[in-house]
């Protein structure tokens, strides 16, 4: 079967419209519903748009009770992204999402509907989109993401991300300069690094399913925990909140044999204070390299001797954790002194944008008969 009859098969199964009425303006997007941070990518008549704000992180901030009125902006009853996370001490905040999959269906709908209002400023188009979901998404699961696009989007198509990753592959610069000559889309692995989740998954020319996939539990969440942990058990004194851990670990991560400076300033009881986090922000990374390994050497046996080569030369780190310094090459590193010789790791240039590219590269290229409608 090949990719265009995958396509169909998987539409079909999904309930897709027969028939299509004409629109005067009709807006193509591709989402990346993150844990962390949602991206957008449009286009009209296949121009692509230039929006106002394409990277979003995800989350929703509700006033606490008794916020007396000018201390939010405009009064408002809900903020999003950064200016929910700038106002967080006067807000409940609420992550739609957790470990890649939808957690509140309520706080994901206002999500999406801020997202509407940024593709379609006047609104006065219909927004087509087509939305990345986890591999291993259940039937269940890919219900929740089409409940949650209901007023972005008026016609839908849910597709796994690792193929929107390798479908984004093509027009990135990173993969251009490695030198690569096979389609992503083909002969790839992709290891998406999030927040909650570390996701392996085998692209070979057809959408992936569950079978070709895994997912392991240890992830930015994961070394943030153990950064956290360790800084508590060193330095009692201090009462740092997990949003600053996280931008420690952001700002200072590394894996072990490519140390780097994570010397950093805080305040106790209001008096600056340098403290040294180096071999405690490079331990707590070091934690994700045996498992993606581990994870790597799990898919590469099942592929067939014709394709492995290809594969292995196509080991794409992807996702937030691909930014910890050294951590691509010493996975490659790994890798070869274990007797996988034709290992060879390759980082995107543009990782943050690539499941959005290829998702609005397949929702320019869908057929008005493929699309969902009725979501």
């Amino acid at each position: 079967m090949d990719l265009s009859d995958k396509k169909n098969e998987m539409q079909n199964d999904t309930g897709v419209a027969t028939s299509m009425k004409s629109t005067s303006k009709v807006l193509r997007v591709g989402v990346d519903l993150g844990t962390n941070t949602s991206v957008l990518e449009s286009s009209h008549d296949g121009s692509r748009l230039e929006l106002d704000q394409d990277m979003i992180t995800t989350v929703v901030g509700y006033p606490k009770a008794g916020i007396i009125p000018g201390i939010l902006p405009s009064d408002a009853d809900i903020l999003f992204g950064d200016e929910a996370l700038e106002y967080r001490l006067h807000l409940n905040l609420k992550w739609p999402l957790k470990d890649g999959f939808i957690d509140d269906i309520d706080a994901s709908k206002h999500f999406t509907g801020q997202m509407r209002g940024i593709v379609d400023k006047d609104s006065d188009s219909e927004v087509w989109g087509v939305v990345g979901a986890p591999a291993n998404a259940s039937p269940e699961r890919q219900s929740e993401i089409r409940t949650a696009m209901r007023g972005f989007l008026d016609r839908l198509l849910i597709v796994p991300e690792p193929f929107l990753a390798a479908m984004g592959l093509r027009e990135d610069e990173g993969f251009q300069k490695a030198g690569v000559t096979s389609d992503p889309t083909k002969h790839s692995l992709i290891i998406d690094i999030g927040a909650g989740t570390t996701d392996l998954c085998l692209v070979r020319g057809y959408f992936p399913t569950a079978d070709d996939q895994v997912s392991v539990p240890k992830a930015g969440n994961f070394v943030d925990d153990v950064i956290f942990d360790g800084i508590q058990k060193r330095f009692p004194d201090l009462n740092l909140t997990k949003v600053t851990v996280t931008g420690i670990k952001e700002n200072h991560s590394f894996v072990l044999g490519h140390e780097r400076d994570a010397t950093v300033k805080v305040y106790v009881e209001g008096r600056p204070r340098t403290i040294d986090l180096q071999d405690i922000v490079g331990g707590a990374c070091d934690l994700l390299v045996p498992e993606i390994v581990a994870g790597i050497q799990h898919l590469l046996k099942r592929c067939d001797t014709d394709s492995v080569v290809n594969v292995m030369q196509n080991i794409i780190v992807t996702g937030g954790g691909s930014q910890i310094q050294g951590l691509a090459e010493k996975v490659q590193q790994v890798l070869q002194e274990d007797g996988y010789d034709c290992a060879r790791t390759i980082q995107p240039a543009d990782y943050k944008r690539l499941v959005a590219k290829g998702a609005l590269r397949i929702a320019e290229n869908v057929r008005d008969d493929q699309w969902q409608i009725g979501i």
